[in-house]
């Protein structure tokens, strides 16, 4: 798939791709994000830790686009995230997403305006 212009620039010249671990999407991560991420998933201990870890880490894929852009998504994480033909690319907090079309167009119907200002009504933005 072609990667966005604007997210390669704000990752950098490579990426990590892993498994989304809130929902079926890749989550895509700059080199210093995905050992962030990494840290954090090795402070949950015990058995359940290294299950998590195991499930979030084992199809965790390092990308360097090519000179148009292009990267190659595993057929693991093409599984996880339910990717079969069009895509959706987002940016979200300190990643970006890659989202089967359908996926993202239904998570983003089910969440409301109301329930997005109820949420942050206590913010000041």
């Amino acid at each position: 798939m072609s990667f966005p212009t604007k997210l390669r620039d704000i990752l950098g010249a490579e990426f990590y791709l892993c498994a989304g671990h809130d929902d079926s999407y890749i989550a895509v991560y700059s080199p210093a994000a995905f050992e962030e991420y990494r840290s954090k998933l090795y402070t949950v201990k015990g058995q359940k830790g290294s299950a998590i870890r195991r499930k979030l880490l084992s199809c965790a894929d390092k990308q360097i686009p090519d000179k148009q852009g292009r990267i190659f998504i595993t057929q693991q994480l093409r599984d996880h995230a339910g990717i079969t033909d069009d895509v959706v690319v987002i940016g979200a907090e300190n990643r970006a997403e890659i989202w089967n079309r359908a996926k993202w167009e239904e998570f983003s119907e089910n969440i409301t305006l109301e329930e997005i200002n109820e949420a942050l009504a206590d913010l000041v933005l």
